[in-house]
């Protein structure tokens, strides 16, 4: 019984471990105080939806898969190997890159807490979640964190000469 939802709750839970690391890095990666503030407090709102996925476990009556956890720290090592690559750091495509992952992985939270608003009909153990302020936030991550992928677009994929209309051929 609860096989599905289970497992949706433990592939968000992993998803969440690869965010927080990936956010880590982004934080590091700026100079900026005002970059670095953003995704230090972005990291913390993301630990908060965690535990807010552990108690949606808790108050079913089941607990967060170990094996699945491992899977999303896993592949989030993976992720960075390749983020390693490119760099995170301004100016290197990484950043870019590190920042599309990262706002395609809000969207797939705002996603989970569209459906979990739909369910919680049939799941009275979650009376009191408000998940519609839970897709509110995600909403403002995602426009926060876009934010800083179009500055981040604008810096890496025209370079200054284009930036400045002088066109080298």
């Amino acid at each position: 019984m609860d096989q599905d939802i289970t497992r949706y709750l433990n592939d968000h839970l992993a998803g969440s471990s690869a965010a927080i690391l990936l956010i880590q890095e982004l934080a590091e990666s700026y100079q900026a105080p005002e970059a670095r503030d953003f995704f230090f407090q972005l990291k913390e709102e993301v630990k908060d939806d965690r535990l807010i996925l552990e108690d949606l476990f808790e108050r079913i009556g089941k607990e967060p898969s170990v094996l699945i956890k491992m899977a999303g720290v896993m592949a989030a090592r993976i992720t960075s190997l390749k983020l390693m690559w490119e760099k995170i750091e301004p100016g290197k495509l990484g950043l870019l890159e590190g920042l599309e992952m990262l706002e395609l992985g809000v969207e797939g939270k705002r996603l989970l807490w569209k459906s979990l608003r739909e369910i919680a009909i049939w799941f009275p153990e979650w009376e009191g979640i408000d998940f519609e302020k839970l897709d509110l936030r995600a909403i403002q991550q995602r426009r926060d964190i876009e934010f800083w992928r179009i500055n981040a677009a604008k810096n890496i994929l025209a370079n200054v000469n284009r930036r400045s209309g002088i066109l080298v051929k």
